[in-house]
């Protein structure tokens, strides 16, 4: 009796921590958004079948050795990469002379916040990278 007690008691309790749990947000909508880097620079993400399928971002500095600074550099790069349950997703995309990381969180309000960096060579082989640059975008369409 006892037992049945217990069990039903902590069926219950079970119950209400599930009622009191928040729900997983929705799978992100697709769309196109639009902000900017740390830098200043133009940044651009779209969003289609919750994945981030393409980004365009201008990275401002962009160092090479023995060359220097060789930026502002366009980059534009197709990413196919998936948006998990909570809105997070990361990848790399790009040929090895210009590796793309992109990792980011889509938020309440159709906000994307995150970070970047821009690796690579030079044609000659010289090794080139950007500082990790935050950025966010907020949709447009």
């Amino acid at each position: 009796m006892l037992g049945s007690v217990l069990l039903r008691a902590a069926g219950a309790a079970a119950a209400a921590l599930a009622l009191a749990a928040p729900a997983a947000p929705a799978a992100p909508a697709g769309g196109a958004f639009r902000g900017s880097t740390a830098e200043r620079r133009d940044v651009a993400l779209t969003l289609a079948g919750g994945r981030v399928t393409h980004v365009r971002v201008t990275i401002g500095r962009y160092v090479c050795s023995p060359e220097g600074d060789i930026g502002p550099l366009a980059v534009e790069v197709d990413a196919g990469a998936r948006v998990g349950s909570r809105g997070t997703f990361g990848f790399s995309a790009g040929p090895p002379s210009e590796r793309l990381r992109v990792d980011g969180r889509i938020g309440r309000g159709g906000v994307v916040r995150g970070r970047l960096r821009l690796t690579g060579t030079m044609g000659i082989g010289d090794p080139c990278a950007s500082r990790r640059i935050a950025f966010s975008a907020t949709r447009t369409r």
